[in-house]
């Protein structure tokens, strides 16, 4: 005959104690779960810090300067566009999307748009600057650097800023190229005489051009070691200071 057993438990021992802590483990189990999956399974899942931050107010900042706030604060930085506005200075914000105090996840693109300045501008001087000082000058005021030539100059030190076109003082769009002339010093009035001999006559005559001087005199000689048009020989010697424009006599080979 197949026996039964029974366990007798105490009405009030179930009620007051065994039944209220199954159920704070059972929400106690329940809580763990919940932290588990929140913290290291989803992150592991979708790839991404769960960490809400508060974009920062960045209009009206220069916007590098505006760059490493957001940065520190981590979040990144897009430049949208470059537009002209009469209020904002000229490489300063002037929108951001989303905007200041949002909330939003770590490592959020922040879209901006940039301020080019006012679409007008007079273009200041910056004769007798460098051209380095006058270039970041010009761009610093949102103008167009246009092109660049040099030349020489009496009064002007090499490398410096002798004219600019439009001049000085006009009132022009920011779109319009500000062009500059670059002083290469004062002209030389003496040139050293390049050596010619073993040249070609050709490549003779492109030195003697280059050095600012002029070929003279062209007389032939025989000389069978050497190819025709080879030069034998010069009436400046190589090294010597001579004026510019000086006449410079070449004798060149030839094969009777």
């Amino acid at each position: 005959m197949k026996k039964s057993y029974s366990i007798n438990i105490p009405a009030e021992l179930l009620w007051k104690v065994i039944l209220p802590s199954a159920l704070i483990l059972c929400l106690a189990g329940g809580a763990v779960g919940i932290f588990v999956v929140d913290k290291m399974v989803m992150p592991g899942i979708v790839h991404t810090d769960r960490q809400v931050v508060i974009v920062p107010a960045i209009v009206n900042l220069p916007w590098e300067k505006a760059r490493q706030r957001l940065f520190d604060t981590g979040l990144r930085l897009q430049i949208r566009a470059r537009q002209y506005d009469e209020k904002i200075p000229h490489e300063c914000i002037i929108s951001q999307q989303p905007a200041a105090d949002e909330q939003v996840k770590k490592g959020r693109m922040v879209i901006v748009v940039v301020s080019k300045g006012s679409e007008t501008g007079v273009v200041p001087d910056v004769r007798k600057l460098t051209e380095r000082k006058a270039v970041i000058e010009l761009r610093k005021l949102g103008f167009t650097v246009g092109k660049r030539k040099r030349d020489f100059s009496d009064s002007l030190e090499k490398d410096m800023v002798s004219q600019m076109s439009p001049a000085q003082g006009s009132s022009i769009s920011k779109e319009m190229p500000v062009d500059l002339v670059i002083s290469d010093g004062a002209k030389p009035t003496h040139a050293d005489m390049p050596n010619l001999i073993g040249e070609g006559l050709l490549d003779a005559k492109k030195k003697i051009e280059d050095a600012g001087l002029k070929l003279g005199k062209l007389e032939y000689k025989t000389n069978a070691t050497l190819s025709p048009g080879t030069v034998v020989s010069q009436s400046v010697p190589p090294g010597s200071s001579v004026p510019l424009e000086s006449a410079v006599n070449i004798v060149v080979s030839v094969i009777n």
